[in-house]
């Protein structure tokens, strides 16, 4: 029987058909005792080795269709796992159980398992860092573990992972209850697609593993991406988060959807 309270759900799309069977193959050697559902969303295609699928037909908008499944879940949290995070050893499963237990208890909006970014203080005595709020990034896609309610209500706000994480950080101010997030890296995952390529630490890993990549189908990254992705990461290190995140939410730079939100919070 898997556990009552979390459900892990697998996010992909039609375009990233092809990163499912490394996905699920690394996802069973290095995680065999998963003890949640695992539930893969998709589109139309599908993929053997999931306890679950759920096909919300085509859509373009990252959120809704997130929202679509997360109607069809019963447990009162989800553990969120992009496509495209490829597990790199061996999952603690007794750690993944103790930060659930954790969450449940002190009622937690999210805890991500990725210190990226991370939390500025300490939480109550425990290992934990509380993430502040209205601050960039303190909503992201990394993997970590929601309250559903929250997790649904929030996407209700977005429509791409671009405004969930840019728009959203800014929607949580009335919130009483914490984001948190670990010390360390708790998921051990490789961020094997960026931007639509293959990063070569993804290329590596499958390589290990015995798995096969058709380049074909998706290549490495071009100079250009490659050069825009280095100008950005030296822009985020240079300037606070927040402030650059304020000023291109201002603006809409880098807008991915043609549409605003639906609601933003005040400044």
């Amino acid at each position: 029987m898997k556990h009552p309270d979390c459900t892990v759900l697998v996010v992909s799309c039609d375009a990233y058909a092809d990163t499912l069977p490394p996905f699920i193959a690394l996802w069973h050697k290095f995680w065999p005792d998963c003890p949640f559902e695992t539930v893969l969303l998709t589109e139309t295609f599908t993929c053997q080795g999931f306890d679950r699928i759920l096909t919300v037909g085509k859509c373009n908008d990252w959120a809704p269709r997130i929202g679509r499944a997360i109607s069809q879940i019963d447990t009162p949290y989800v553990l969120l796992v992009l496509n495209d995070y490829y597990l790199s050893c061996p999952v603690d499963t007794t750690r993944i159980l103790k930060r659930l237990e954790e969450a449940k208890r002190c009622d937690a909006l999210n805890l991500r398992l990725v210190p990226n970014p991370s939390g500025r203080k300490p939480w109550n005595g425990s290992d934990l860092l509380e993430m502040p709020k209205n601050v960039a990034y303190c909503i992201t896609c990394q993997v970590g573990i929601w309250n559903k309610d929250f997790f649904f209500k929030l996407l209700s706000k977005t429509r791409s992972a671009w405004e969930f994480e840019r728009y959203g950080s800014f929607m949580v101010g009335d919130e009483t209850r914490p984001l948190l997030v670990t010390k360390e890296k708790e998921f051990p995952f490789v961020d094997a697609v960026h931007k639509g390529y293959w990063e070569e630490e993804g290329i590596e890993l499958c390589r290990r593993n015995g798995i096969s990549l058709d380049l074909t189908v998706r290549g490495r990254p071009p100079f250009r991406v490659k050069a825009r992705e280095a100008l950005k990461s030296l822009i985020f290190a240079l300037f606070p988060w927040t402030l650059i995140v304020r000023i291109q939410n201002l603006f809409n730079i880098g807008m991915k959807e043609r549409n605003k939100p639906t609601a933003r919070a005040e400044n």
